[in-house]
């Protein structure tokens, strides 16, 4: 569980209730930059030792580009 932001910066400080995908990983900012840098830009949040995930904004039809990118970025 966890707040998603609303509006991309249009609603300064209002959030949403989110289900998050946290992915534990010894080097979660090294993670983190390659999703940013992926061929499909992943945005994502690092938090005690864990990139996040909210994929409240990813359409069904997206999916397979998430994982294509997450798999990538993990190497």
């Amino acid at each position: 569980s966890g707040w998603s932001a609303v509006g991309g910066g249009s609603l300064p400080g209002e959030t949403l209730p989110s289900t998050l995908l946290a992915l534990p990983h010894p080097h979660p900012d090294r993670l983190a930059s390659r999703l940013r840098a992926a061929a499909t830009p992943v945005v994502a949040l690092v938090e005690a030792g864990a990139v996040l995930l909210d994929p409240r904004t990813v359409l069904p039809e997206q999916d397979a580009l998430l994982l294509a990118a997450l798999v990538e970025a993990a190497g």
